[in-house]
């Protein structure tokens, strides 16, 4: 978890991240990302559709330990988060 957890810290610094389920898939289709993190409590169809695109495009899937209330207090955002993708 520190991993990830560090990760989207310092993609948020540098401005390379991407909130938001539909925002991740269009990224992965586009081949942008290097990883895609999904909170805990994803539905399973969106799961089973992000794993699908990340072996399409050849990203790393990471599972986020906590739901997406926490995922969104990492992204210090006021909304939740399902998934958030890191570009390269």
């Amino acid at each position: 978890m520190a991993s990830i957890t560090k990760d989207i810290k310092d993609s948020l610094k540098e401005k390379k991240i991407v909130l938001g389920t539909r925002g991740v898939i269009r990224s992965s289709k586009q081949g942008v990302l290097k990883m895609i993190v999904i909170s805990s409590n994803v539905p399973e169809k969106v799961r089973r559709d992000l794993e699908r695109y990340a072996t399409l495009s050849q990203t790393e899937l990471q599972s986020f330990p906590g739901n997406s209330i926490e995922l969104a207090q990492l992204c210090r955002k006021p909304f939740k988060i399902l998934t958030v993708g890191i570009k390269k």
